[in-house]
């Protein structure tokens, strides 16, 4: 794997773990999630006026990723309802890099090298081993929901930003899109009213910055390396979940995630020489 593709997937992976330890943190965590979603549409908006919007040959890509991309944001608020961040955040991730790898392959015409398959399947294994037996009270379904909509979106924009060359004008008008098409679900779901409490334009600044420079590095990444690899690598998003979760949020981790982080970075390391 290029070096500058797993330093992008690398500084993506810390910035998607911070600002989904924001969303966690919120009392409303589907105000949350969408304050994030605007605040990375708006951070895009001077892009759009700048660039332009992306060529038409990506607009079947755009409708489909902005639907799955809502549905991942859905999910992930109520993952986060119903499990310890330790707990949801990992699985959610871990579930994506096989598959992505598998769909990489399959429709995005990857190849993945034999030290970058073991590193995928090193991080996803270590990551998935996190997992332990819900407490009482917490449910892990949302959040394997949340790491197949990673898996889809992640293979469908690695192919848009391979179709069209144009990962500038991809990203900002698929966090437009999506941000509109959240703000109407959530309308419909909470009968037209929508509560903007105390936090939100913090959210709003802090997460939607950091989501959307998080993912115009994973589709930079993506740009130079399989889908697969860049998956893998931004899987290590993880390391920083779980330690925020322990020292921020005072969950519990047990010795075994210290294994698991060790397996998964020697993955890591596996995805980078590949």
């Amino acid at each position: 794997m290029p070096t500058t593709a797993f330093v992008l997937a690398l500084v993506a992976a810390m910035l998607h773990a911070g600002w989904n330890l924001v969303v966690k943190a919120a009392d409303d965590r589907v105000a949350s999630a969408l304050a994030v979603t605007w605040g990375a549409a708006v951070v895009n908006v001077p892009v759009l006026l700048a660039l332009g919007l992306p060529s038409a040959e990506a607009a079947p890509y755009l409708g489909a990723a902005a639907i799955v991309h809502t549905a991942y944001m859905l999910w992930l608020a109520r993952a986060y309802q119903l499990a310890d961040f330790a707990l949801s955040y990992p699985l959610a991730r871990g579930t994506a890099p096989l598959l992505v790898s598998i769909g990489g392959v399959l429709f995005a015409s990857d190849s993945l090298p034999m030290p970058g398959i073991v590193g995928v399947v090193l991080v996803a294994g270590a990551i998935l081993s996190l997992i332990h037996l819900p407490r009482p009270g917490q449910r892990i379904d949302a959040a394997l929901v949340t790491g197949l909509c990673i898996a889809t979106y992640t293979i469908i924009d690695g192919m848009a930003v391979r179709a069209t060359g144009q990962p500038l004008q991809y990203l900002g008008a698929l966090f437009l899109a999506q941000a509109i098409l959240l703000t109407g679900v959530v309308l419909v779901m909470r009968r037209g009213r929508l509560h903007l409490g105390p936090g939100l334009g913090r959210i709003f600044v802090i997460g939607g910055g950091a989501s959307a420079l998080a993912y115009l590095l994973v589709l930079m990444a993506a740009e130079r390396a399989p889908l697969g690899l860049v998956s893998g690598v931004r899987e290590l998003s993880v390391l920083f979940g779980v330690v925020a979760g322990a020292r921020i949020l005072d969950e519990h981790v047990s010795p075994r995630h210290a294994v698991s982080v060790a397996v998964a970075a020697s993955g890591a390391l596996l995805i980078a020489v590949s």
